[in-house]
């Protein structure tokens, strides 16, 4: 099957090789890698590398100590929230609609499904990932499906169609001079992913917090073929 080119950001593949969307660099490719690899072994021990707030989701204005603080007190009316929030693929979940704390050199992981019907679809839908954030350039994301990770991990060098993420958010366009094609027309506070293919699959999202403070983000998965199975499905 070929890989076929379709307008703008969408890049339609086959089944085992998923959706591409917006560009990414092998730099980041790389380092997003090693972390996302560190981050999945340690939670195969047993061991959690995010500290996630009791309430994760942020009042307007208010910052993470606070949100720390006001939810100390009543923990375990929010634990199902918190938990809401992945760390790897064996609990990652959908979005919460809402904006979260991601702390220094975290990362938090999300799912979702991707379905494709031949007999019922014309051509594929589209889904897009949108993501902002408090500080531009705080935090990025990644597309990655279950065959990318297990290539990753196990150290997969000489295929090129499986080394990498499937893609990763890229700034939304934003007029700001009246050149279209000018770099200055970005948004680095928000970044997007779109992309389809002709098949099902499932596809996570990892937000990842590079720098040395606290970023504040919101995350939506979007489209008509796109739900959100229970940490319980098989993928």
């Amino acid at each position: 099957m070929t890989t076929t080119l379709v307008a703008g950001l969408l890049l339609v593949t086959t089944v085992v090789a998923p959706v591409a969307a917006q560009s990414t660099t092998a730099t980041d490719q790389g380092s997003g890698q090693d972390q996302s690899q560190a981050q999945t072994q340690d939670q195969s021990q047993g061991q959690s590398t995010n500290s996630t707030p009791a309430n994760p989701c942020l009042s307007t204005g208010q910052t993470a100590d606070q949100n720390m603080n006001q939810t100390s007190d009543n923990s375990g009316q929010t634990m199902n929230q918190s938990s809401m929030i992945g760390t790897g693929t064996d609990n990652a979940g959908a979005p919460l609609d809402c904006w979260l704390a991601l702390n220094a050199h975290q990362s938090h992981w999300y799912k979702f499904r991707y379905g494709y019907n031949s007999d019922q679809d014309d051509t594929p839908n589209q889904a897009t990932v949108k993501l902002s954030m408090d500080t531009a350039g705080c935090v990025s994301f990644e597309v990655w499906t279950q065959e990318r990770l297990n290539a990753m991990w196990s150290g997969v060098k000489d295929d090129d169609k499986l080394v990498g993420p499937v893609g990763t958010g890229s700034p939304e366009y934003a007029a700001i001079e009246r050149d279209s094609t000018s770099d200055k027309n970005q948004n680095p506070a928000k970044l997007i992913w779109v992309g389809s293919q002709t098949g099902s699959a499932t596809f996570y999202v990892i937000v990842k917090n590079h720098r040395d403070a606290t970023c504040n983000y919101r995350l939506s998965i979007s489209g008509f073929s796109v739900s959100f199975p229970s940490n319980t499905t098989s993928k």
